[in-house]
């Protein structure tokens, strides 16, 4: 206890609280000691006797595993193993001041042998962590999720050897982290491509909620009503056409939940849906619904989806709700990102309702099931790999594209092969006891999959596949065994059809007070209300918005004082620290526009001022053009362009 009580330990303890608990008098099988190695002034861990490093020069030791490294002041760094402890500190030092560097041990009880004489060192510096022990891995990966990935540009793991090679549990940690990390940066890439586009079409989709057709309304209005009930998520995996046959016995049994995707292959099987769910933003997403007659199908879209999708009278009913992820940030507290865009959804919709989603329609369509109140829930079609060297069931309107370009010389498997092998392909473990081809971006909606079975309750999940990826948690079944599951199931008779989402009737007949329960909050025309004078406030505010930061960006740039500092040719104002800048921060929707080009100053420290304010200017600039020409014409007509 005697190291919780010095002032150096009490400064660490009040930033990092966590660290406290390793003075806990843990038990455990482990007997650890820190011994002086042959070499004067340095030290090795001893592991029931066994050195974990250099006995002789442990110092010398670390400084060439360190040296073997390119460690750049944006990377996250992570030490494997605290074997070494002079590998500790020698890491620490090659890092810049508040870069982040994470140490992780396998045992609690190594931690007060270390704490005196290196660790307390290294962790009054800002930005270093130590979680070592199963019990501190959760904080590990919840530190993790919530690193602040646009500051960083890279990973790099550092090993101490002996312990890494002894114990298996730092490959799992690595493999983990790795795929957290990879998760983050693919969600950092995608927002760069595509968080504009997504701004715009949830403003525009918010502006027009109330134009019909088709009528929108609010998940949140579905929220736990299907409770006790069964559905069958249906994606376009290649093994769907084998098991259709399943899904057109089963039918009466289900709710039918489609992926856009799959759409026209169940319209093909005579199978019509009971939802069908889209997320993209780009107008390439029509192409799975046209051609069809849909009027009966509710669509379930994100407010990041293509408003050419959304204003056509092929759907009855839309059923919005927006992107979400909540985690755990380093202090602890739990915190809510929504998707760029969807921040503004309450000034329209009263709780719209947060869906969380691993990147792909499917993962936001399983979120949709939970948030409605599902008890069981089948996939299908959900292969996550190319079984049998396939991306898509035939009946897609990917292969209905593709068989247009078969000719004597191009057939349709070699149009897949082409595809495959422009993509970062591996084996993983298969339903059937096998292996099957999967590629990078399949295995990140895999691994959502897996931790989302880990994570919801009383809910069961089935897989009704054994041709596609085994997916952890969901058991896999074949079309005879998950039929003999649902003989104990009665037939639903449809009662999602006797609502107005579904039937398409006025909400203020007369109906049960039961009836009208089901139906959500309000009324329909208290409900059309709220909508209409939600996305006339909201467009008000977005034409506000723009004409006042224009205005400031003229004086920030026509006027030399701002603040009461007076701004010079050789020491201009940073733009980052005047008014309309700070009352970005507060306008998300407007900050977001410009992350690309914020996140590009921040890893470029070395530019000077009047070339961060020239860019970061141009930028925004650039982003009010392309708002006002996306939004403006809503004042008369829609444009042609979604």
């Amino acid at each position: 206890m005697s190291q919780m009580i010095d002032p150096i330990s009490s400064e660490i303890f009040e930033r990092k609280p966590y660290l406290q608990n390793y003075f806990k008098n843990f038990s455990s099988e482990n007997r650890w000691e820190l011994l002086p190695a042959k070499k004067t002034g340095e030290y090795y861990v001893s592991l029931d006797g066994n050195p974990l490093s250099s006995s002789f020069s442990p110092l010398t030791q670390g400084q060439r595993l360190v040296d073997s490294y390119s460690l750049k002041p944006t990377d996250v760094v992570i030490l494997l193993g605290l074997g070494n402890p002079h590998l500790l500190s020698l890491v620490s030092e090659a890092l810049a001041p508040g870069q982040i560097l994470i140490l992780i041990g396998e045992d609690e009880t190594l931690i007060p042998v270390l704490w005196d004489q290196f660790l307390k060192p290294i962790l009054k510096i800002p930005g270093r962590h130590l979680f070592s022990g199963e019990l501190f891995f959760p904080l590990f990966f919840n530190y993790l999720e919530s690193l602040p990935i646009e500051r960083v540009s890279g990973l790099k793991v550092i090993r101490n050897p002996t312990d890494t090679n002894r114990n298996p549990i730092y490959k799992e940690l690595e493999e983990k982290t790795q795929n957290v990390f990879s998760a983050k940066m693919s969600d950092l890439l995608t927002k760069f491509e595509f968080e504009r586009l997504w701004i715009k079409n949830s403003i525009f989709n918010l502006v027009h909620a109330e134009k019909k057709p088709p009528v929108k309304v609010p998940i949140s209005l579905l929220r736990d009503k299907f409770q006790g009930l069964t559905a069958v998520l249906v994606s376009a995996g290649p093994s769907l056409r084998k098991n259709l046959s399943w899904l057109q016995e089963v039918r009466d049994k289900v709710f039918v939940f489609s992926c856009d995707t799959s759409l026209k292959v169940l319209i093909k099987a005579g199978i019509r849906a009971d939802g069908v769910v889209t997320l993209d933003a780009q107008t390439n997403s029509f192409f799975h619904f046209m051609g069809e007659s849909l009027e009966n199908i509710p669509l379930f879209a994100d407010l990041v989806s293509s408003p050419t999708l959304l204003r056509e009278p092929m759907f009855q009913s839309v059923v919005h709700s927006v992107t979400a992820k909540y985690q755990v940030d380093a202090e602890g507290s739990l915190v809510r990102e929504v998707t760029a865009g969807g921040e503004l959804a309450e000034q329209v919709f009263p709780d719209v309702g947060d869906i969380q989603s691993g990147g792909s329609v499917a993962t936001t369509a399983f979120d949709m099931l939970r948030f409605m109140g599902f008890g069981t829930v089948y996939f299908l079609g959900q292969d996550l790999a190319y079984s049998g060297r396939e991306i898509h069931s035939t009946g897609t309107h990917h292969n209905e594209k593709w068989l247009t370009l078969v000719n004597r010389k191009n057939s349709l498997e070699r149009t897949n092969e082409v595809i495959i092998r422009k993509r970062e392909t591996r084996f993983v473990p298969s339903a059937s006891g096998k292996t099957v081809l999967t590629d990078y971006v399949l295995d990140l909606y895999r691994h959502w999959f897996e931790e989302s079975a880990t994570s919801v309750q009383n809910m069961f999940l089935w897989n009704v596949n054994e041709d596609g990826a085994e997916i952890n948690g969901i058991p896999s079944l074949s079309p005879s065994a998950a039929k003999e599951k649902l003989n104990s199931v009665k037939e639903h008779n449809y009662p999602w059809r006797e609502l107005a989402i579904w039937s398409g009737e006025n909400r203020n007949q007369n109906k049960t007070e039961k009836q009208k329960g089901n139906l959500g909050i309000g009324k329909k025309d208290e409900l059309d209300l709220l909508i209409q004078n939600g996305s006339e406030r909201l467009f008000q505010k977005i034409k506000t918005d723009l004409s006042f930061i224009e205005s400031k960006l003229n004086d920030f740039e026509g006027v030399g004082i701002m603040d009461g500092k007076e701004e010079t040719k050789e020491n201009p104002l940073s733009f980052q620290d005047s008014e309309i800048w700070l009352w970005m921060q507060s306008e998300s929707y407007l900050r977001r526009l410009v992350r690309k080009t914020e996140i590009y100053l921040l890893r470029h420290k070395d530019l000077d001022r009047v070339r961060k304010n020239q860019i970061l200017l141009q930028s925004i600039r650039k982003e009010i053009r392309y708002l006002k020409r996306s939004l403006y014409p809503m004042m008369d007509s829609f444009p042609e362009k979604g």
